[in-house]
């Protein structure tokens, strides 16, 4: 029932949207839908060839910079661009690892085990209890960790990177497709009446890049980013939790560790 309970929250976390990302991605359309119909003649920005441009060459150029194993694991990072903070703050992460490591130097470990919905979306600490209990020596646990954590990081800057490669392709494949449009407008210089159409179809591509990198690449990356900077920290923590409950530690002494990577605001105060 616990295992079944935790894998239910960790799905629910998974498939929960932030609020804040999915409202400033629809005010942004609203606000520029908003200026383009009170313009009028919405049609007009609206042109097949030019969206081909620029989302395939981008999808293609950025494919072509990186390798398939680093792109195979973007996607489901990128996701979390989109996702709350579910695993929650810091100091939450600091107060569970210290509670369990409280429990476990009060009764026992396995106690700890039995309650595994308190370890829910918390990896590191699962991932270690589990090693400590199965007899691994701490120095194989902090390396194993060490190592997880890495990892984790790592699988996180690439897709960041795959998205600030994005950000910078779709500009220059705007670019590329209002010289495509130059090109055909200009070889029909013959028919006044089609140069204005055309220079419009022209910049539409440039519109579109333009869009695509700084409405939608560039916000996705940056916020992948900061979640990326809780995350470690999280990592941290759980890490050092672990090594504090494979060490037999008095939790008041954890409470302090913990407190020196916390900000002032998030200080623990359990033991005071």
């Amino acid at each position: 029932m616990a295992r079944a309970a935790t894998r239910k929250k960790q799905n629910t976390d998974r498939a929960a949207l932030d609020p804040a990302a999915i409202l400033g991605l629809l005010a942004a359309a609203g606000m520029l839908l908003a200026a383009i119909f009170l313009g009028g003649r919405p049609a007009a920005f609206i042109d097949l060839p030019s969206v081909l441009i620029v989302i395939g060459g981008t999808l293609a150029l950025t494919a072509a910079s990186f390798p398939a194993r680093d792109l195979s694991h973007a996607p489901s990072t990128i996701a979390r661009a989109l996702s709350p903070r579910g695993s929650g703050s810091p100091k939450r992460v600091a107060l569970e690892g210290l509670a369990i490591a409280e429990l476990a130097r009060r009764e026992d470990l396995r106690q700890v085990e039995t309650r595994s919905g308190a370890l829910a979306g918390r990896p590191i600490l699962r991932r270690g209890i589990e090693m400590i209990l199965d007899g691994t020596r701490i120095e194989q646990v902090h390396a194993a960790l060490h190592r997880e954590v890495a990892m984790c990081d790592e699988r996180r800057q690439q897709a960041e990177s795959v998205l600030r490669r994005a950000a910078d392709v779709a500009p220059a494949m705007g670019l590329i497709g209002t010289l495509i449009g130059l090109v055909q407008m200009l070889g029909q210089l013959d028919d006044p009446t089609a140069i204005g159409p055309g220079m419009a179809v022209a910049l539409l591509t440039t519109f579109y890049g333009a869009m695509l990198a700084h409405a939608v690449l560039t916000p996705l990356a940056e916020r992948l980013s900061r979640i990326g900077d809780g995350e470690r920290l999280q990592h941290e923590i759980q890490l050092l939790c672990v090594m504090s409950i494979a060490e037999r530690e008095n939790p008041r002494r954890l409470e302090t560790i913990l407190n020196g990577m916390l900000p002032p605001s998030e200080q623990l105060e359990e033991f005071a």
